[in-house]
Order: structure tokens, then C-alpha cells, then sequence
């Protein structure tokens, strides 16, 4: 095998395991956007058909991901509607943070119990170098809500999911995380606060969420 031909193959990996890591976020995001109307075997049975059919015919690779999540929506949505399955994709969410251990984690607790499952939420930190603050878990556990669905994650570049909002807790921008429409909220920073000083924020963040969910036809818990 010459140099040429090792260049060649290394880049034909390189590009299948790109293009595996992203089938593995389109699964992950037909499966929340879909959840509510079809179980995640007959998401990942027209997913998997559709990376065959078009990693078969494509002649150019470059796009192959976003083809894949179009069809594979399209396709589910058609095959949603010739069950005569009669429920509307879930909406998304996303808040973005600094380090995605205070306000975002806030904000997506608080939707989870006002909207439970009408809407897929999720968080992201710009960095993720510290922990949920305790006073967040505090504030949260006595006013009832759940602790239990929060997690950390990176904020890691999308060229194919779009979330319906993303909302950005004390951060300019999220790079690279297209979205229907984006909202800024001027909300403090938790960290080093008082519990009381938490609460206030907590219950700021709680009437914007509100008004969020209203203005995108989700029902919220009185």
C-alpha cells in the first residue's frame, strides 16, 4: 500500500467515525423529539434504514448527516401520520450557561416540573469545570422539584439538530447550537450566593419559564 493509499484510508476512517458520532446524536435527538408518539425501536428501525439508503447512493459524503436526519424525520413523520398517531412533536428547549452548574441547571429543573413531558429539556455550560453549586440543589429539594434529571454536559457544536429555543443564562452566544428563535434573560449568577439570595432567583427564573411555556402553547402546572 503506498502513502497515498494510507492517506486515503485514514481519511475514509476518519470521516465513518465522524459520521458515527453523529448518527449517534440524530438517535438521541429523533428519539426526544419523537418520544411522545413512537417507541424508540421503531425510531431507530427507520433511522438505521435510512443511513443505509443514503450512505449507499450518496456521491458526496461531506452533507450525508443532514440528509439522514431530514429523511429520517420526514420519514417518521410520515409514517406517524399513516398510523394515524395524532400528537404533535415534542418542542425542545435548551439552556445555555457558563458552566452549566447554576442558572441552567435552575432553569431546567423548574421546566421539568412545570411542563413535564410536553417539552424535551436540556442543559449546557460553555465549561463544565464545576459542579452543581449546593445552594442550587438546596433551593431546589425545598421547593420540591427535581432533582433527579439534572446532569452536565459541554455545550458540544450542532450542524444538524435545532432546538425550538435556546435560551442563554449570562452568556452572549452559543456557538455552533442553531435554533428556532433565542432568548436572553439577565439573571444572576448563583455562585457564592446566599441560600435566600438563590431563592429569589430560583423564583425570577420560575415566571420566565412561565411565560416561555405560554408563549409556546405548553402547559404548565399551576
Amino acid at each position: 500500500m503506498t502513502g497515498k493509499d494510507t492517506d486515503h484510508t485514514t481519511t475514509a476512517d476518519n470521516t465513518a467515525a465522524h459520521h458515527a458520532l453523529v448518527f449517534g446524536n440524530i438517535r438521541r435527538d429523533l428519539h426526544r423529539r419523537y418520544g411522545a408518539q413512537l417507541d424508540e425501536g421503531t425510531i431507530d428501525n427507520i433511522l438505521d434504514k435510512t443511513i443505509a439508503e443514503q450512505t449507499a447512493t450518496a456521491r458526496i459524503t461531506t452533507f450525508l448527516p443532514v440528509i439522514v436526519e431530514r429523511e429520517a424525520a420526514d420519514n417518521i413523520e410520515r409514517h406517524i401520520e399513516q398510523a394515524g398517531i395524532h400528537a404533535d412533536p415534542r418542542q425542545e428547549i435548551l439552556y445555555v450557561c457558563e458552566h452549566n452548574a447554576g442558572r441552567s441547571q435552575l432553569a431546567a429543573s423548574i421546566t421539568h416540573h412545570l411542563a413535564h413531558d410536553d417539552v424535551v429539556v436540556r442543559s449546557v455550560g460553555l465549561k463544565t469545570e464545576e459542579q452543581i453549586y449546593p445552594q442550587v440543589i438546596e433551593v431546589l429539594d425545598e421547593a420540591g422539584l427535581p432533582t433527579d434529571v439534572l446532569y452536565q454536559k459541554q455545550l458540544v457544536p450542532r450542524t444538524v439538530h435545532r432546538a425550538n429555543v435556546v435560551v442563554l443564562l449570562g452568556v452572549q452566544d452559543a456557538p455552533g447550537v442553531p435554533a428556532d428563535r433565542y432568548v436572553r434573560w439577565d439573571i444572576p449568577d448563583p455562585k457564592g450566593k446566599t441560600a435566600e439570595q438563590v431563592r429569589a432567583i430560583r423564583d425570577d427564573l420560575e415566571s420566565k419559564i412561565r411565560a416561555l411555556l405560554q408563549g409556546m402553547g405548553a402547559t404548565a402546572r399551576a
